[in-house]
């Protein structure tokens, strides 16, 4: 899990201190109790971006780079798949071929 954006803390009279790591802000609360569900959930959340971002680029000139990458990537793998739908279809021709001259061969037939 990446290093967590809000930290609780207390203080000497028993007050809740919220800090935001990234932005440096600080919350104070009386009732430490209803924080803490709010506290992971802000955390988990916090992470849960951290990890989309190391998915994606840094920038949006990043991502769209990364997105026409993706683009001729997929193109490449279409080209191959029909690629190897042609080969597939001339082995089956292939095969037949050879069949016909199997049988023809075995019904005493000579080329």
């Amino acid at each position: 899990m990446s290093e967590e954006r809000f930290v609780v803390g207390s203080n000497e009279i028993g007050e809740i201190i919220v800090t935001d790591v990234e932005t440096g802000n600080v919350y104070r609360y009386g009732d430490i109790s209803r924080f803490f569900g709010l506290i992971r959930l802000l955390n988990e959340q916090q992470s849960t971006i951290s990890q989309l971002q190391d998915l994606c680029g840094e920038s949006d000139s990043e991502n769209a780079k990364l997105r026409i990458e993706n683009k001729k990537l997929k193109a490449q793998i279409r080209e191959k798949e029909q690629d190897e739908q042609l080969y597939a279809n001339e082995i089956v021709k292939l095969n037949k071929e050879a069949k016909e001259v199997l049988d023809f061969k075995s019904l005493g037939g000579d080329y």
